[in-house]
């Protein structure tokens, strides 16, 4: 039967869905992803920092206890010994995998076994839209959050090393991703109490019993987030926001803005990075997910159902930012994917062809997704290839910088992502800003950069600037070189700068030696 292949019989399908997989990672030299190169170039930063005078001139390492030290710490280690381009493909390779592993061991800890179904929709979430916007310790951090729900559960016959593993699996997966981190404990406390609702009725001293234990968990780390910067960056009350909002008449606007983008998170889950298809590729599977769990063509493991259960109110509910994280409603839609991911099954008593034909459908999804995928990063690979040229080619002086307007309100305005171009001027000895929030990260951004971090802020924030007037503020801050995006079809030409290289959308600035 397909749905209960033995393991040998499934190694070809690990095979082929490792495989493709692994294909987007080698078609381009950078990764089209919004925020990941930011992050890279901090822990390129963080790695040469001792060495180099000119990193030592604009930053500053702030090592301290942060509830996202995860991918720094590895990151910086990565970028001790390999190529940075390299490393950088080496942390996305783990953060694509970290999601798909865990899925796999949470199913085979529920089913007792892997399936086709379940190892192809994992490698739909392989792929997703939170991945499209870089958010690396997150990704991470969501394998490991996985992969701790099925040790929790399988151990369940061992309490005592049940509660010491999960403890230091608490305290791991912390300082991976505080978000992640409270996920889990939501996620843990709905399996519990699934557990304890299971075979008769618990008394409230066993429902007591397990509530402490989950208590004992988020003892350390709640104390260490206490202890953090983190905790200053506060969250954003709703009422409050709403209140605000209904003040300035913007309310309507901004909940129809965050109600678009929910639908648009959720339809996107398992992106394509071609927005003119996503919508339709999430349409058709949720419809397939949700279509065999009302057949009864699927099931969901019913340990796992008050976690799904949860995941979708979430959805609804969460407010947009955190402390200090954001793209939250667009977040747990992917949680809920991996969740479905690892607790469904095709019912034992629905016969074929229906099994094989919602099998084929989702194989069919995670092919085509894969194929399309590919196809997109290989021709943005082109870009960023020329961009590699260039930078190699040239002298980029001390300070540079990406001046986001067109595209300052939404970063995949244009094909491919420009928000990767101005992180890679690391390499060519040039700095630049990038991610150094002390709530956040471990790094400060200090001396003649600083001025160039705030200009660049301001300049993403304010709609009314051109592309000449963003390029003439940051020369303004002692900006040497400076990467745009453009949909003009010839680059404008800026008083005092001349044009490095230039390959549709990106060109590349720098200052006259005169100016």
């Amino acid at each position: 039967m397909i749905t209960t292949l033995r393991r040998r019989s499934l190694r070809p399908v690990l095979a082929l869905t490792l495989f493709a997989c692994l294909v987007p990672l080698c078609v381009t030299p950078v990764l089209p992803l919004t925020d990941f190169y930011a992050h890279i170039a901090r822990y390129y930063i963080l790695a040469k920092l001792p060495d180099s005078v000119m990193l030592q001139q604009n930053y500053e390492a702030a090592w301290q206890p942060l509830p996202n030290l995860g991918l720094d710490i590895l990151g910086t280690g990565i970028m001790h010994v390999l190529p940075p381009l390299l490393g950088a493909k080496l942390i996305a390779g783990l953060i694509i995998a970290a999601p798909f592993a865990g899925i796999l061991y949470l199913s085979r800890v529920l089913h007792g076994q892997l399936s086709v179904l379940t190892v192809f929709l994992a490698g739909l979430v392989a792929y997703n839209h939170i991945l499209i916007w870089g958010f690396s310790n997150f990704l991470l951090g969501l394998g490991v959050l996985l992969g701790a729900i099925g040790y929790w559960i399988a151990t369940q016959g061992r309490p005592v090393r049940q509660l010491t593993v999960t403890m230091c699996i608490g305290v791991l997966l912390f300082f991976i991703h505080g978000l992640a981190f409270a996920l889990w404990g939501l996620l843990l406390g709905a399996v519990e109490l699934s557990l304890a609702l299971g075979p008769g009725h618990p008394g409230g001293r066993t429902l007591f019993y397990k509530a402490s234990r989950l208590a004992l968990v988020a003892v350390i780390p709640t104390l260490l987030f206490t202890q953090t910067k983190t905790i200053s960056a506060g969250s954003t009350i709703p009422i409050e926001s709403i209140l605000a909002h209904a003040e300035q008449g913007t309310l309507w606007v901004r909940l129809s803005t965050e109600a678009y983008l929910r639908v648009d998170g959720f339809l996107r889950v398992a992106e394509t990075t071609w927005q003119s298809i996503d919508w339709g590729f999430g349409i058709v599977l949720w419809g397939v997910l949700i279509g065999g769990l009302v057949t009864g063509i699927l099931q969901i493991d019913r340990r796992m159902k008050l976690a799904v259960a949860l995941c979708v109110l979430l959805i609804l509910i969460v407010p947009p930012t955190l402390f200090g994280v954001g793209h939250l409603g667009e977040r747990i839609p992917l949680l809920l994917l991996a969740l479905l991911a690892a607790s469904l099954s095709l019912a034992p008593d629905v016969k074929s062809p229906s099994r094989e034909i919602v099998i084929a459908m989702i194989a069919g999804l995670f092919l085509a997704r894969n194929l399309v995928l590919s196809i997109g990063w290989y021709q943005d690979g082109r870009s960023y290839a020329s961009y590699l040229e260039a930078l190699s080619s040239h002298d980029t002086r001390s300070l540079g910088a990406g001046a986001y307007v067109e595209d300052a309100r939404d970063p995949r305005f244009f094909r491919p992502n420009c928000r990767p171009l101005s992180f890679l001027m690391i390499f060519n000895g040039t700095a630049i800003p990038t991610f150094a929030d002390p709530t956040q990260h471990p790094l400060h951004i200090i001396g003649p950069l600083a001025q160039v971090q705030n200009v660049v802020q301001n300049v993403a924030s304010d709609a009314h600037h051109t592309v000449p007037s963003a390029i003439t503020t940051l020369s303004n801050a002692k900006a040497d070189t400076i990467v745009v995006c453009s949909t003009e079809s010839f680059p404008p030409k800026i008083q005092g700068f001349n044009i490095l290289a230039t390959t549709a959308p990106w060109i590349l600035y720098q200052r006259s030696a005169s100016k």
